[in-house]
């Protein structure tokens, strides 16, 4: 059986995801669409809008196959280590092509790569630039391949769009790491990923849909856009950073500053930023603003945030990314009929699916998940009751 993946976080799952399972469907000689999405932590550092389960089984309704987990310390990196760790699961999952969505399929991905080798050099001597020191990542490639190739450069164009640029994480780190898996551009339609406008007639993007579903009175044109809303009660989709704040506030008061710095991708002496902001603040996202800069984007200070909400540790990722590219174990979510024979087939491999969520062998993950659950009593169930969705 021949397998076409997805690395995808359904936050939630929308039109514009039942779009591209289509597509697949339609370009692709795939028996099976496997997606490797993001658990109840997603890649903005924020908790998901709703549990892994139920995004797991709308994914299935709606055309996927075999849903398996993208883990916590996978799922809230930066965009090359977010690749890493989908490409990783999916090419444990033997998936011959991987799919996913951009604004301009005109792009040669294969020049840009080129282009990128290019200006390695470049890139690691500009990094001690102070003008560049106070730039992203994406933000100095951005500048440098427009100074080096020009405007029409592939580089410079996909560097132009947030999808653009995850879906060249995942080329990179095919053409990198010599990865046997090919790579389809489907066009994405409808409203750009940041867009915060909802219309009944277009692809709302998951970022306008997120925002409608926090507010107390939902845009009626949600119903286009998420065709299970009425199966949803009136409490769901209620998950947001503001419920862990006193949680996080907690954990960043009765912590010192030497146990701070042991925290992952606290750097910089945020630390002691991090102490002196915090008696100011009166909600996470009044924290948010009072922190952030050029160089402390909102998305790298929520996955910061979520670092220590969770405890996860400089070392406790320096030992996961050993086999990030290779994983022991994968936590399978859900499957159909399809995704079941196709499950079958990965028995003999190194890797060991996962449908027990009892196992002891993903403890971390299950207490990860805990602190997801713990917030949200309206959806509170005991780790031990879940088990893989089955359509």
């Amino acid at each position: 059986m021949k397998a076409c993946g997805i690395i995808a976080e359904y936050n939630p799952f929308h039109k514009g995801h039942h779009y591209q399972i289509e597509q697949i469907r339609k370009q692709t000689d795939a028996d099976v669409i496997v997606v490797a999405m993001s658990g109840n932590f997603v890649q903005r550092g924020e908790p998901a809008i709703e549990n892994k389960w139920h995004r797991a089984k709308m994914a299935l309704e709606n055309g996927a196959d075999l849903i398996l987990e993208l883990p916590t310390l996978s799922s809230t990196q930066a965009t090359d280590w977010f690749a890493a760790g989908g490409v990783g699961i999916l090419h444990a999952a033997k998936c011959h092509e991987i799919a996913f969505g951009v604004e301009d399929i005109r792009i040669d991905y294969q020049v840009a790569f080129e282009e990128w080798i290019t200006l390695q050099a470049r890139i690691k001597e500009d990094v001690t630039n102070d003008d560049m020191k106070s730039l992203t990542y994406a933000s100095r490639l951005t500048l440098i391949a427009k100074e080096s190739f020009g405007q029409n450069s592939p580089l410079y164009r996909l560097m132009q769009q947030p999808n653009q640029q995850l879906g060249f994480a995942y080329v990179k780190e095919i053409f990198s790491r010599n990865v046997p898996m090919k790579f389809l551009t489907i066009e994405r339609k409808g409203n750009g990923h940041l867009d915060a406008k909802i219309q009944d007639e277009q692809f709302a993007s998951g970022t306008a849909l997120r925002k409608q579903l926090l507010k107390p009175e939902r845009n009626p044109n949600l119903y286009a856009q998420l065709s299970y809303l009425e199966e949803i009660s009136s409490v769901a989709y209620r998950n947001h950073w503001e419920q862990y704040w006193l949680l996080l506030k907690y954990q960043l008061e009765r912590s010192s500053v030497e146990e701070l710095r042991n925290i992952y991708q606290m750097d910089e002496g945020i630390e002691y930023r991090l102490k002196k902001i915090l008696p100011q603040a009166n909600s996470f996202y009044n924290f948010i603003q009072l922190l952030k800069n050029k160089r402390w984007t909102w998305a790298r200070l929520q996955r910061l945030c979520l670092y220590v909400l969770l405890g996860i540790t400089k070392k406790q990722v320096e030992k996961y990314f050993e086999s990030i590219r290779k994983p022991n174990k994968v936590t399978v979510l859900g499957f159909n009929e399809r995704g079941r024979e196709y499950l079958k087939t990965l028995r003999e491999e190194k890797t060991e699916f996962i449908t027990n969520y009892a196992d002891s062998s993903i403890e971390t993950q299950k207490n990860f998940d805990n602190i997801y659950d713990i917030m949200n009593p309206s959806n509170y169930k005991s780790a031990q009751q879940f088990k893989p969705e089955i359509k």
